[in-house]
């Protein structure tokens, strides 16, 4: 027995010393969107975001679960009872990387108002707006001071536009500064071929915790089947994504696993509020009567790696509503084939455009939903478009329909204002031209409280008017599924699809 206890010992000490976290590890991270900027600044893709946090920091930063804030470059924060004053004091001693303008000097107030004045000078997506000004109050202690009350800022802080970046290195770079980025992370691009890869190498002088991983690899493969046969091979170690139908193959292969996490994300079909057949509420509610959406779901995602959606608050979101379901019609071809005779479609098909990206999920969906309408008096041309094409289209308000995709925090503020406020008319989010002064209502008040319950009554009133409205059709709400070696440690997924190698809480490290 005693020798049995001493091999049974020996086995897992050998196991804990092989499986112990070293800082000689390297990891490929495979992911089907090339990045186009490295400048916080300007990116407005989640591929950009994702290999930025690498190198920039923030005042405060999500863990991998996105549920807490902690604190990153800020050490600490005041807030104003009105919501309006946001007081942060620095950490001292965080440095910037070494760069070609400034030798990795310490990070400061002055800096913090640098990046966001230039932030909403320059930023397509002026993430800052509701910013009024930024004072310096010593070396360490800076106050930011809004248009008006707003709950979620600390929320919109975290995002990587709201990096804090060097002065010297972004106007001695200029509009280069893209290709030579500095920030305070825990990693220095040393690589960049667009349209194949980048490679990221550890910061040896970061002011944090040292990171595990010496060296980042990402590999840009744009078809996500070609994705799950690198993770496969084993020339990825990290898959951003695995298809629904590729789920089976991950999991009957003994090196990696598909690793999974309820999203926070809806995608939809937003519909021409402006012009078109769908500014008559009858051919609206015909559309909502005439799709299937559970049906719809069970097809694009056989093994279950989505759910139907019926709002625009994710599941992941502090505001879902279950009831949300029971604000607009449900499911009956019979009621919309009279409806659209009503509306004096009796003798003539609606016709109407779907505008897709180059999204396999989406584009089925619209063939779907194309197959369905038609049995009750649509006429649905189905069109796919490169992202930078679609984005153009959809935004413009050219579109009569189109398949959105919007992923971001749990707090509502990112999904309602984005995609129903009137004063996002003209972006992709709100390319419906959707406009509903209450909603707007709703959606100030939301932003203006303090009190968490009272904001999700405020957000789930404006959902409730926006499905009522019936312009924007959801279809699901996806998991978040990466596919990951099983040599890789500490990883876990993120509900907002960031792949986060280093974060609180998360130091990744891969077996050697």
């Amino acid at each position: 027995m005693r020798k049995l206890a001493a091999f049974l010992f020996a086995v897992v000490l050998s196991v804990a010393i092989f499986a112990s976290p070293n800082y000689n590890s390297v990891i490929r991270v495979g992911s089907d969107q090339n990045p186009t900027t490295m400048d916080p600044a300007m990116y407005q893709d989640l591929a950009s975001a994702q290999v930025m946090r690498n190198v920039f920091e923030t005042l405060v930063a999500y863990d991998a679960d996105v549920k807490e804030i902690h604190p990153l470059i800020a050490e600490s924060w005041e807030v104003s009872a009105d919501l309006k004053e946001w007081t942060f004091k620095l950490k001292k001693g965080v440095r910037f990387q070494k760069g070609k303008f400034q030798n990795g000097r310490e990070v400061t107030a002055e800096d913090v108002k640098y990046s966001f004045e230039r932030e909403i000078s320059i930023s397509p997506m002026v993430r800052l707006y509701m910013v009024e000004k930024v004072e310096v109050i010593d070396r360490y202690t800076v106050k930011i001071v809004l248009k008006y009350p707003y709950a979620p800022f600390l929320t919109v802080l975290t995002d990587i536009g709201a990096a804090i970046v060097p002065k010297e290195e972004c106007e001695g770079w200029g509009e280069e500064f893209t290709l030579h980025p500095v920030g305070t992370g825990p990693f220095k691009l040393v690589e960049w071929v667009k349209d194949s890869h980048m490679v990221f190498e550890r910061n040896e002088d970061y002011w944090d915790e040292k990171p595990y991983l010496k060296q980042i690899v990402y590999k840009f493969i744009p078809d996500k089947s070609v994705l799950t046969v690198a993770l496969l091979s084993g020339e990825v170690d990290i898959t951003s994504d695995i298809l629904d139908q590729d789920i089976p193959k991950v999991k009957s292969n003994p090196n990696v696993d598909p690793i999974m996490v309820g999203g926070c994300n809806v995608y939809a079909v937003y519909l021409n509020s402006s012009k078109g057949p769908t500014t008559d509420k009858k051919v609206r509610e015909a559309f909502f009567r005439g799709i299937d959406v559970q049906q719809l779901v069970k097809v694009i995602f056989p093994n279950g790696t989505a759910e139907a959606a019926y709002g625009p608050i994710p599941t992941g979101s502090w505001a879902y509503n279950p009831n949300v379901k029971s604000f607009y019609p449900n499911y009956d071809p019979e009621k919309a084939k009279q409806l659209l005779k009503e509306a004096g479609y009796e003798n003539q098909p609606v016709k109407l455009t779907i505008y897709t990206p180059e999204d396999p999920n989406r584009r089925k969906a619209a063939v779907i939903i194309q197959s369905m309408l038609k049995k009750i008096g649509f006429d649905i041309e189905v069109q796919s478009l490169e992202w930078g094409a679609f984005t153009a289209t959809t935004s413009k308000g050219e579109a009569d329909a189109y398949t959105i995709g919007w992923t971001w925090y749990p707090d509502p503020e990112f999904f309602i204002f984005y995609m129903f406020h009137s004063s996002r008319k003209g972006t992709y989010g709100n390319g419906g031209g959707y406009n509903n002064p209450e909603v707007d209502k709703y959606i100030e008040l939301g932003e203006s409280s303090v009190d968490q319950n009272e904001r999700t009554e405020y957000y789930r009133k404006a959902e409730e008017l926006i499905m009522k409205d019936m312009y924007y059709f959801p279809l699901w709400h996806k998991l978040v599924v990466n596919g990951v070696n099983k040599k890789v440690h500490g990883y876990k997924p993120s509900p907002d699809m960031t792949i986060r190698l280093y974060a609180p809480g998360t130091n990744v490290w891969v077996e050697q």
